[in-house]
């Protein structure tokens, strides 16, 4: 089949209007594939080839997605030397993971050289450093009943629902291979109890038979936990007016602490009021900041602290957002966008006087405190059809929504943002104009569920440096886990 190219046409216009029309009438003997070679599957997605000088393409695909299936009917895009044709036909359907590739022969226009080319498949290359991730798997999910905890997803509203319809007052965090779950619910209802805080997979979030080594600490001062940029399980713990924070590398590594300081950095953990939160940027064992919310006062403050080779300071500065956190449901939270001495921070907030539309808010402060990016409002069409963006608070005081989270994957800077109404659960994964969703597969809407009176949501979130991954778990209160992986190559 003849293809006559792009590159032909200028040349043969060149030719044309440089001297009134070629006059060579030799026929070229070029046989080749040139500047390009791509393939298109029957989901839509392109694969990029790359043209090798031994008459090999390669076709790159993610070490993440099985090549078997997303190349085993696609439709090749290229281009010929000028004048030649290729065998088979380009038009057809093919399946370029098969065994031995597939193989185009090229006839020059000649008629008599000829050049075989054989397409195969291998890794794609990662992107470079600071350009954050291509593409993000969805992962598992389960529900609270899936994961080992007694009762029933329920969809009608409970008001102040008991534990058995999935208000578990949940913090996860990952822990290496594993998710830690605690759940203050049962924390306050018998600390003895197993499902105070369960250890799963961070893949499959089946059971890991394995509980959280706590040492010496006393699970009822456990308050709240989160995971730092590597991965380990960093645990708040209060004892009167003292703050510890702990680490873990695995849950049943013995717990290390950083450090403790004189104050209480989870005043709000309660059964009436869990407005507590507190993020990790950086490497706790090395060199991190943590935040944490300070007080429900209208000037929005909250603690930062440095951690320095793995140790806590002994003072701690105040972070004021400029956006009261005393309106509303009373909850706000604070998340840097990286571990630099003076980084942007996202800001999660209630507005307002109840759990109306546009009730929580999202932006963007430069370290100096002035606002540099708004989340879009409720109903928009720039980030999804409706929930992420400006959504419903819950009606719980201290309702963890919206929940706010700086991740840096492979270099760059996303935003993960917990949203929703009253019988919907929402999430996203914006760039940190907060404008730009990051993947149309984290435009998340969770199932429907009588969720407004819940105590909310919870995200956690690290980078794997050896696998060039980034793992990614959102808890919906009533619901249950729900996990991405985000991958960083071509």
């Amino acid at each position: 089949m003849k293809k006559i190219t792009l590159i032909s046409y200028v040349l043969l216009a060149g030719c044309l209007l440089l001297t009134g029309g070629c006059k060579d009438d030799a026929l070229n003997s070029e046989a080749e594939i040139i500047i390009s070679f791509k393939v298109t599957n029957e989901a839509g997605k392109v694969y990029n080839g790359v043209i090798g000088s031994d008459n090999t393409i390669t076709l790159k695909v993610s070490p993440y997605l099985d090549a078997a299936v997303e190349l085993a009917a696609a439709t090749p895009s290229f281009f010929l030397s000028r004048g030649a044709t290729v065998t088979p036909d380009p038009s057809e359907v093919q399946d370029f993971a098969q065994a031995g590739g597939v193989k185009y022969t090229v006839t020059a226009e000649d008629g008599s050289t000829k050049r075989e080319y054989t397409v195969t498949w291998g890794i794609s290359d990662k992107l470079p450093a600071g350009s954050g991730f291509s593409y993000a798997e969805i992962g598992t999910k389960k529900s609270f009943p899936e994961l080992g905890y007694p009762g029933m997803v329920q969809g009608y509203d409970h008001g102040y629902s008991p534990i058995e319809y999935g208000d578990l007052m949940m913090y996860h965090a990952y822990c290496g291979n594993y998710i830690v779950l605690l759940s203050r619910a049962y924390v306050f209802a018998n600390p003895a109890s197993p499902h105070c805080i369960k250890v799963v997979d961070k893949t499959t979030l089946a059971s890991a038979g394995v509980s959280l080594n706590l040492g010496s600490i006393t699970i009822a001062n456990l308050k709240m936990i989160s995971s730092d940029y590597k991965g380990h399980c960093v645990g708040v713990v209060v004892s009167g007016s003292s703050t510890e924070f702990f680490y873990w590398t695995t849950p049943t590594a013995a717990p290390v602490s950083v450090g403790s300081i004189g104050v209480n950095m989870a005043p709000f953990s309660t059964e009436s009021d869990m407005s507590s939160n507190f993020q990790v940027a950086g490497d706790i064992t090395a060199n991190a900041w943590i935040t944490a919310y300070a007080a429900h006062n209208p000037n929005g403050e909250h603690y930062r602290i440095k951690v320095t080779g793995g140790q806590l300071a002994s003072n701690y500065s105040t972070v004021r957002t400029g956006y009261s956190s005393g309106d509303c449901t009373w909850f706000q939270m604070i998340s840097p966008l990286d571990d630099s001495d003076s980084p942007n921070f996202v800001i999660g907030d209630t507005e307002g006087s109840g759990n109306t539309a546009n009730s929580i808010k999202g932006y963007v402060n430069s370290y100096a405190g002035s606002t540099i990016a708004v989340m879009p409002g409720l109903w928009q069409n720039i980030l999804q059809a409706w929930w992420v963006g400006t959504g419903f608070a819950t009606a719980r005081t201290g309702g963890h929504r919206p929940v706010v989270s700086g991740m840096v994957i492979n270099g760059k800077s996303y935003i993960a943002v917990t949203s929703g109404s009253a019988w919907w659960h929402a999430a996203a994964v914006l760039e940190s104009d907060m404008k730009t969703l990051a993947h149309e597969n984290l435009n998340i809407t969770a199932g429907s569920i009588s969720c407004g009176w819940s105590y909310g949501s919870w995200a956690d979130w690290y980078w794997d440096e050896e696998e060039s991954a980034g793992y990614l778990a959102f808890w919906f209160g009533r619901l249950g886990l729900y996990t991405y992986k985000l991958t960083c190559y071509e």
